[in-house]
């Protein structure tokens, strides 16, 4: 079944046991990093979103740890709450099939990609592709990919690799494995690191797509360290489409997913759980967000 936010009914049906007859008015937000920009955002357009449907939102910041994320899914520490929202970034489905506290839930985020769960997400091979072709269009062909974690998966960060390897393929470009870099996290310090390594070893780099805007804002600051040009030399491009991106030097490209549909999905889903009778079958959606490139200095070549 598809809507406009791209929803599918795929996982199973199941019962609702945690909705509450009397209703509290307090929603519980779970987010790896505030520091993050990307989720301070999220944040605070959930925040917004709750306030214009008559919600209160307390915020527990997991720090991404297994124990925390499952002790917030639990609802250990927590008031009582009408539901929660998480974007986990450790757990896992055997986690949630045995939370001790079975309200209602809506999962953000690609950690968990499938499950009996209620699960939004935007679609991040599709946006990495996006990414990659635009660099394409412009006349990249050494382009390099910075942000995959092997050391600590990211199932969002695969994805985007995914997409980035497809877009090459199909443009007929050669793939090499030396363009892809390694992050350790996924913050501007690390895309300082790792790019200023990978420019200085790598002459011919024309193009760099990274995970997120967070890395491509440190690529940037790399680059104009080495007195690299973008993007006369190199073209960079992030995903996210954070704010600070329009005021990097040059303003940075990026793929930027529709926040007010992710926003209104949340609550939709949320509002979905609440209203249905205890203990009765539900449906379960998987929706996809999508998302839309936004082109600006750092690739205007």
């Amino acid at each position: 079944m598809s809507t406009s936010f791209g929803e599918r009914e795929d996982a199973p049906v199941r019962s609702v046991p945690g909705a509450r007859a009397t209703r509290t008015g307090l929603i519980a937000l779970a987010v790896p990093h505030l520091e993050e920009p990307y989720f301070a955002e999220l944040s605070s357009r959930l925040v917004r979103g709750a306030e214009a449907r008559g919600l209160a939102v307390l915020i527990v910041q997991t720090e991404g740890d297994h124990a925390r994320e499952v002790d917030v899914a639990n609802g250990h520490g927590l008031p009582d709450i009408d539901g929660l929202i998480h974007i986990p970034r450790s757990l896992t489905v055997a986690d949630l099939t045995r939370r001790t506290s079975p309200g209602p839930l809506v999962l953000l985020g690609e950690h968990i990609q499938v499950s009996p769960f209620t699960h939004i997400t935007i679609d991040n091979r599709e946006a990495a592709h996006t990414a990659t072709a635009h660099l394409i269009e412009v006349g990249c062909r050494r382009i390099a990919f910075v942000g995959r974690r092997d050391a600590r998966p990211s199932d969002a960060a695969d994805r985007r690799h995914a997409g980035y390897l497809e877009a090459l393929s199909a443009a007929g470009i050669a793939i090499d494995p030396v363009l892809t870099a390694q992050v350790d996290s996924f913050t501007a310090e690390e895309g300082e690191r790792v790019v200023s390594g990978l420019a200085a070893a790598i002459g011919d780099l024309d193009g760099i797509v990274c995970s997120n805007d967070s890395v491509a804002l440190g690529a940037l600051a790399a680059l104009a360290a080495l007195g690299r040009r973008a993007p006369q030399d190199v073209a960079v491009i992030g995903i996210d489409d954070i704010r600070a991106a329009r005021f990097s030097v040059p303003a940075l490209s990026s793929v930027a997913p529709d926040h007010e549909q992710l926003v209104d999905a949340a609550f939709t889903e949320l509002e979905r759980q609440l209203s249905t009778p205890l203990g009765a079958d539900l449906p379960v959606r998987h929706v996809v967000i999508p998302s839309r490139l936004v082109k600006r200095a750092s690739t205007a070549r």
